[in-house]
């Protein structure tokens, strides 16, 4: 699969249903996660986030943690919450750095950040709240 690709990946409602109608195990919590991160829904999509949330805390396993927080941040991405999805990536990075489908997804959601002018966007609002900030620090400390 092609990495542009990687938010148009979808699943059909067969899947779907198929995924609810398996026994409440973590495994099958885990791809009915996956699969409803992969509807063309969004009240799927954020039901899938909601139960990868879940997931994350009562998990121990490393493995289970970093898919959680592999589909959270493709989640996310596909709700257009990109500020959210690199989040995910940059700390799964920070723990995985050689991590390949990490790299490449946030190489994706950087590009739609740029092609939506929304990188920038948040640059410059963290530059303004920063410059903000150190001007309330200034005249709380003039006083």
């Amino acid at each position: 699969m092609e990495m542009e690709s990687v938010l148009d990946f979808c699943t059909s409602e067969l899947e779907i249903s198929t995924a609810r109608a398996l026994p409440d195990t973590r495994e099958n919590k885990i791809n009915l996660a996956i699969a409803l991160v992969g509807s063309q829904k969004t009240n799927e999509i954020e039901e899938g986030t909601a139960l990868l949330e879940q997931i994350m805390k009562e998990t121990t396993r490393g493995d289970d943690a970093r898919i959680c927080v592999h589909y959270l941040a493709l989640a996310h991405a596909r709700l257009q919450n990109y500020d959210k999805s690199l989040s995910l990536l940059n700390s799964l990075l920070r723990t995985e750095p050689s991590n390949m489908q990490a790299k490449g997804l946030r190489n994706v959601v950087e590009k739609r950040m740029k092609r939506e002018g929304l990188l920038g966007m948040g640059l410059v609002g963290g530059a303004a709240v920063l410059i903000g900030g150190i001007v309330i620090a200034g005249m709380t400390l003039k006083k």
